[in-house]
């Protein structure tokens, strides 16, 4: 069974293993054991949450492949979008990059200080800063963004630069999690 770590990569830390600007790469904050382990996806600098880093090429890839593992972020926002204006997103087929993009669930979750609002935003596929430029695009900027969750594996109380290794369970039902997701 491969092995898998959560990570609860910090603000300001790029996901990639190359420093650029001078910020903090991903590989420069992980214990040694998980260095040259393949990360699951990407977070962008200014994003924070959960990274999971396997020491399996190909599961990783295939806990990044669109429709495999879901992954959910706690999003807050400048001010209060229209419910309507989320309706194409939640409806799928909003075109990013050339593509037409899947259905996203949208979950207002409540008021953020400083007049903002709280979602919980679930993506199946991820294009590059999707969720940013997506409020973005309706007039709303996105205050702070932290994954929360990977299919079944919740970032729970890592505090940031914290990780550790899942249990056999928790990589088992991470695994199931794809099967399911490509049936």
């Amino acid at each position: 069974m491969p092995r898998i770590y959560a990570f609860h990569k910090p603000r300001g830390v790029l996901s990639s293993s190359v420093s650029e600007a001078g910020a903090t790469p991903l590989v420069d904050v992980l214990p040694e054991p998980y260095r040259r382990w393949f990360a699951v996806g990407r977070l962008d600098k200014n994003s924070e949450g959960l990274i999971l880093l396997c020491d399996d090429a190909r599961l990783a890839q295939r806990l990044m492949d669109p429709g495999g593992a879901a992954k959910v972020y706690e999003v807050t926002v400048e001010g209060f979008p229209a419910e309507d204006a989320l309706a194409p997103f939640r409806a799928g087929g909003t075109i990013l990059d050339g593509r037409a993009l899947r259905p996203i669930a949208i979950e207002r979750i409540g008021k953020a200080p400083r007049g903002g609002t709280r979602y919980r935003v679930t993506l199946s596929e991820g294009v590059n800063r999707e969720i940013r430029r997506l409020f973005r695009g309706i007039g709303h900027r996105v205050r702070r963004l932290v994954r929360v969750a990977v299919g079944p594996v919740a970032l729970g109380d890592l505090a940031p630069g914290a990780g550790r290794e899942l249990s056999k369970d928790e990589a088992d039902a991470l695994v199931q999690a794809l099967r399911t997701a490509s049936a």
